[in-house]
């Protein structure tokens, strides 16, 4: 690759203060060589030479929670108690085939793109998101899930996982990382979680997992009661009472560690809360979607107080949220009071933390040149103007130094293609809501 160096009206770095106009000099290898004010900054013979004009140029926005291969289902699961908003969402997927979850994935990488995302931590079953995020050039790690409420299961859920594990080792890179996840305490039992976090361990892979996510989940832990439990028993499953915070069972299992991402985290208390700072793991925030489930909200500042790292996700738009992370950084100042600076940071740093990955995520010398740049109008503090924005307002994206997306255009993307499978998985799905809706009223 030929030497980049790129001029905007303000380089957001993150790690330091904005400086205007700045600039970031991009070295063959993808990672930054020098960046700052733009009359600091070498202007090496030979290297690409870009002026962005009126652009905040900061770290590429990092997701660390999605569903990709669920990018399909877009406005097709709304207002539903949320065990029945789970239940319609895997009728939904299971109607996809192969060819449909990968280009679900693939809009979906690309949407991310154009939202100024550049680095995505994604929980997937189906392999598609691995193969998305390594096929278009994204950054990332592709937890893929393993599932058995059944204690009686779990050899088998184990087995079931290393053979998934092993094939999307052809996807994995210094780009692409390959991790697990434990899908939840109602579709993972107590022997299954332990196995899947030693089975992790043991390979060196980090573990995902939806955690206190809902008021019925932490009922079924401390209970053995709600809809969740219900159904277990329905299907001959044991449930028995834990007396203890969700939190603190899969503290039990080995859950709470370094390269352990807790993904919503809203049943938890104080103590849950410096469980997680002790053990290391780190917390995936989704306030849009916490809230249009009905499942309450993260107690942002008490993790904070408590020294958790936090990122932001969007978690998957069938929650009918959109692929906005800005909207999202929003929601979280205001539930928790943090400047325009804290915010940013938790868009970019954060959550480039939470997933374990130190070279991304803020601009500085040897890190990956992942950027965004951003239509800067007016004037103002450089943070509370990004925090203010939409995907609407994101100009170009770039992964390793590498442009992925400009102007409404993705380069070197076969987008028709792409467009054209998102546009056939959308029908199946739909077809298959269509399916469900007859059936329930012929019954």
């Amino acid at each position: 690759m030929t030497p980049i160096r790129l001029r905007a009206r303000w380089l957001l770095p993150v790690a330091t203060p904005a400086v205007g106009p700045g600039a970031v000099l991009i070295g063959a290898d993808g990672r930054i060589v020098a960046a700052g004010r733009d009359a600091d900054v070498p202007a090496p013979a030979g290297a690409e030479a870009h002026d962005l004009g009126d652009v905040i140029l900061l770290p590429g926005l990092v997701n660390t929670h999605a569903h990709l291969e669920l990018t399909a289902l877009e406005g097709l699961v709304k207002d539903l108690p949320f065990r029945e908003w789970i239940q319609r969402v895997r009728l939904l997927k299971d109607a996809l085939d192969d060819g449909a979850r990968l280009a679900s994935a693939s809009w979906g990488v690309l949407d991310s793109f154009a939202a100024g995302i550049t680095t995505i931590g994604d929980t997937g079953s189906t392999g598609a998101p691995a193969a998305a995020l390594a096929a278009l050039g994204a950054r990332g790690v592709a937890y893929q899930e393993v599932f058995g409420p059944d204690p009686a299961q779990a050899a088998a859920s184990l087995a079931g996982l290393a053979t998934a594990v092993d094939a999307l080792a052809a996807h994995a890179s210094g780009r692409v990382r390959i991790g697990v996840s434990p899908h939840a305490p109602y579709t993972v039992s107590f022997e299954l979680l332990g196995a899947a976090v030693a089975f992790a361990r043991a390979r060196g892979l980090p573990v995902a997992m939806h955690l206190a996510e809902s008021p019925e989940e932490a009922a079924l832990v401390r209970e053995g009661a709600g809809p969740f439990a219900e159904a277990l028993r329905a299907r001959g499953i044991a449930v028995t009472a834990q007396g203890c915070s969700p939190v603190a069972w899969a503290a039990r299992a080995g859950l709470l560690a370094p390269r352990t991402l807790l993904i919503h985290a809203v049943e938890t208390d104080a103590a849950d809360a410096a469980a997680i700072a002790a053990g290391g793991a780190a917390v995936a925030h989704c306030p849009s979607s916490n809230r249009d489930l009905g499942h309450g909200r993260l107690d942002l500042a008490m993790m904070r107080r408590a020294g958790v790292v936090v990122g932001l996700g969007t978690d998957s738009v069938a929650t009918g949220a959109p692929l906005d992370l800005f909207r999202e950084a929003r929601l979280a100042r205001d539930a928790a009071g943090l400047t325009p600076a804290e915010a940013v940071a938790m868009l970019t740093a954060g959550g480039a933390a939470a997933l374990g990955l130190g070279d991304v995520g803020a601009i500085r010398p040897g890190a990956w040149a992942d950027l965004a740049a951003l239509a800067c109008s007016g004037a103002g503090d450089p943070d509370a103007l990004v925090l203010a924005s939409s995907p609407a307002d994101v100009y170009a994206a770039w992964v390793g130094g590498r442009l992925v997306f400009r102007d409404g255009a993705w380069p070197g993307a076969d987008v028709a293609a792409v467009r054209a499978g998102r546009a056939r998985a959308g029908a199946l799905a739909r077809s298959a809501v269509f399916s469900s809706q007859s059936n329930q009223a012929d019954s």
